[in-house]
Formats: structure tokens, C-alpha cells, sequence
């Protein structure tokens, strides 16, 4: 809603917020308005108010929308403390062009509660720095979620002093995770961790390969783990144990991605219900430390085979392709009473070399055409 004059940002602007729940906010949009315009800006709490100033205020308690007020005095009313830092980015945004912005009211709230990113650090670890800049760029975007794939195939980031058999040489400290943490909640982002069983398990199971899965045939499968095996509960849920209280979010991810497709290959399992006891055995133990499990969707091959209280991200519909296969869709999984997040394979995958690369759809086709 346009209104009358202009606001001025300048060597006088200050950053002001009387709310203390609001002075990390506050601190941290003084610094970045000083590195966008090199121009030195204090903030402080309860204080008069003057042309060129910036007020930091909030409604509510949790909310992420915001108001934005753009006259002489620019006021950021958010709906909680997440609402008034999203307004934020959009006056950082606005001075970004011109440091004298229009008067006018803007209102803006998330159609989605939850958005963001996931990182495959398992693949490739990614230092902390590049993770610290991510945090940074999700927050600039008004993102509020980073998935960290934290194990696969080629390597187990994570410190473990349950296993150290298994961490890799290039991993993350406890004292890492805790700073990452704390970090992303300056920029309101949520890090979900996800340490992926029963699948893409092989830098685990080099250190345990009497726990590997072997077909009738004798193949044997160096990234499965074998769910007839109480050895391997043990294992897992080690680790689960060891881990679920370093991260203090609501979520955690289990994984449960690529198991086995054809069950008669691999008698010992006793049919698809060892990869349903799993889940259910996982998502418990998740649940007894005070969180929600959370999956991937291409092992869901009928509804009401796992626990509705697990979230499901669907990816894939499970076949050897991401399009087709014999996974249960997202409709089915919401009648089975499940909560589903978005994370279709296309568009939202992206990798940087291999077999999917060629699959990779552009940013500006992504953003311009998809429907979430």
C-alpha cells in the first residue's frame, strides 16, 4: 500500500528495539547493513525513534509474517521473532537498490510453513564455512530449514564416540555441530539431521562387514545392512542414541531410502515386513527421545504399512527411476494419515556430476514453473 514521502537510510540510521528477545535481530541487521553500504550503524534497546531510523518490534510469539511500515522511520512489526527478522531481509534487500525507499505498508507471511534446503555432506563433506555461508544465503531468502544427508556410501561425518571405527577423516566435532546450531537459530533456520539406515550404509559397514547383507545368490551388499541381524539394532541404535540429543530441533531424519526391492532375493529379511519393522523401531526410538521421525517415501509401497506419526518426503515413486514405480503417492500417504513434505525429484534435485546430472532442471525454470 503506497503512502506519502520516503525514508532515508544514512550515517544517522540507527537500529532500534526495545523487545530483548529481539537484540540478537537487531545486532546482527546492524552489522549487515554496515557491510551492504559501509556506513557504521549502532543499535540499541528502548530509545526515541528519529528520521532514518529502523524499529525492530513484534505481535505475537512464533509467528513468520511480518509488517513492514516505510515513512520517515522505517517500523518491522513481525508476528513473532521470525516474522520480525524475515522483515529484515526485505529492508536489506530494499536498500541493496537505493538507500531511499518509497513510504508505503507492506505485508508479507509464508505460504509454506516449511522451506529450505538439503545438503548431501555424506557424498561430499562441505566445510564449515560453506555451511555457515549457506545458513547465511537460506536466511537472506526468508528459508527456514537445512537438511544435512550426514552419512552415506562414502563417508560418515559425524564424531562418534560410541563407533569411532566408523567416523570418517573428514567429519564435523560435537563442538561443530553445537556452533552450527547455534548459528543457523541467529538466521531462524532449523537444521534437520539425517544419519541414513538401512540403505547407503557403506562407510559404516566397512568397519562391520559381518553386518552386510547378503542375497541367496551370495551377493553381497556393501552399502545394506541386514535388519535379520539383532547386531545390527544394536549398531543403530548406538548411534541413534549417541546422537539424537546433539541436535535439538523436533525432527530427525532416519533415512530409509533404497532398501531392497525384491524381498525373494534375500530370504533371511522374511519379506517386506523387516524393512516396516524398521521403521517402526526407528521412529520409536525417535520418538522416546522427545522427536518426530521423519523418511523417504520410495520403501512405502502400500498405504498403513509404517506408523502415520512418521513424516514422509517424497522424492521419488520408487521404481529404478524417480517417475515411475511401485510407491505409494502423496495422496495416498496424507489418507493414510501422514504429514508430507515436497521434495519432488524434479525439479527440486540438483547434482554436480553422474548419472542425475543431466536431469538437473535450470533455477529460473524451477522457480518460474513449479507448483509446490
Amino acid at each position: 500500500m503506497p503512502g506519502t514521502g520516503a525514508y532515508r537510510f544514512g550515517p544517522g540510521t540507527r537500529v532500534l528495539a526495545s523487545d530483548p528477545r529481539l537484540s540478537g535481530t537487531a545486532e546482527l541487521l546492524a552489522g549487515e547493513l554496515q557491510a551492504v553500504t559501509g556506513v557504521s550503524i549502532p543499535w540499541l534497546g528502548d530509545h526515541w525513534a528519529g528520521p532514518g531510523d529502523v524499529v525492530l518490534g513484534m505481535d505475537g510469539g512464533s509467528g513468520e509474517g511480518y509488517r513492514l511500515d516505510i515513512g520517515p522511520v522505517t517500523e518491522i512489526r513481525g508476528t513473532g521473532a521470525a516474522g520480525a527478522f524475515h522483515g529484515t531481509r526485505t529492508l536489506l534487500q530494499l536498500l541493496r537498490q537505493d538507500w531511499v525507499i518509497p513510504a508505503g505498508r507492506a505485508e508479507d507471511r509464508p505460504a509454506y510453513p516449511e522451506r529450505g534446503l538439503m545438503l548431501d555432506v555424506g557424498r561430499k563433506y562441505l566445510t564449515m564455512a560453506f555451511l555457515r555461508r549457506q545458513i547465511r544465503e537460506l536466511g537472506y531468502l526468508k528459508l527456514n530449514h537445512l537438511h544435512l544427508h550426514l552419512s552415506d556410501d562414502l563417508g560418515f561425518r559425524l564424531e562418534s564416540g560410541t563407533h569411532p571405527e566408523i567416523t570418517s577423516a573428514a567429519h564435523y566435532s560435537r563442538a561443530e555441530i553445537k556452533e552450527l546450531v547455534g548459528y543457523a537459530a541467529r538466521y531462524h533456520v532449523r537444521v534437520l539431521p539425517e544419519i541414513d539406515f538401512p540403505a547407503h550404509m557403506g562407510a559404516i559397514l566397512a568397519a562391520h562387514p559381518e553386518l552386510k547383507l547378503v542375497s541367496r545368490r551370495g551377493r553381497v551388499r556393501d552399502g545394506l545392512i541386514d535388519l535379520s541381524n539383532p547386531a545390527a539394532y544394536a549398531l543403530m541404535g548406538d548411534l541413534l542414541g549417541e546422537f539424537l540429543p546433539l541436535f535439538p530441533g523436533e525432527y530427525w531424519h532416519i533415512g530409509a531410502d533404497e532398501y531392497v526391492r525384491d524381498f525373494r532375493a534375500y530370504p533371511r529379511l522374511s519379506g517386506p515386513r523387516a524393512f516396516a519393522r524398521f521403521v517402526d523401531w526407528a521412529g520409536g526410538v525417535v520418538r522416546a527421545a522427545g522427536k518426530t521421525a521423519r523418511m523417504w517415501n520410495d520403501g512405502i509401497r502400500a498405504p498403513g504399512v509404517v506408523s502415520p506419526e512418521v513424516v514422509v518426503e517424497h522424492w521419488s515413486a520408487g521404481g529404478r527411476t524417480p517417475w515411475c514405480g511401485p510407491a505409494c503417492r502423496p495422496a495416498d500417504l496424507v489418507a493414510a494419515g501422514h504429514r508430507v513434505q515436497n521434495a519432488a525429484f524434479t525439479p527440486t534435485y540438483y547434482v554436480t556430476g553422474g548419472v542425475s546430472a543431466p536431469f538437473n532442471v535450470p533455477p529460473a525454470v524451477m522457480y518460474a514453473g513449479w507448483r509446490p
